[in-house]
């Protein structure tokens, strides 16, 4: 699971760089929640802030984004 969240990381910031930072952004949000999924619940509540605040900020950036 661990290696497809970093393939899918991978693919997000190839798209990123040359196609959409927009969509890069969400591919690498959906990267973090794959890698964090399998593992979140036997996480303490201060190690569930910072991936949960990444994922919140990716999304954020993608919506802030203005549209070409």
């Amino acid at each position: 699971m661990k290696l497809i969240s970093y393939l899918i990381g991978l693919a997000g910031i190839i798209i990123g760089v040359l196609f959409s930072v927009r969509v890069g952004a969400l591919t690498i949000a959906a990267a973090l929640a794959v890698f964090v999924l399998p593992d979140f619940r036997q996480l303490r509540t201060s190690e569930k802030i910072i991936p949960a605040v990444l994922f919140v900020s990716l999304i954020t950036i993608a919506l802030a984004l203005p549209r070409r």
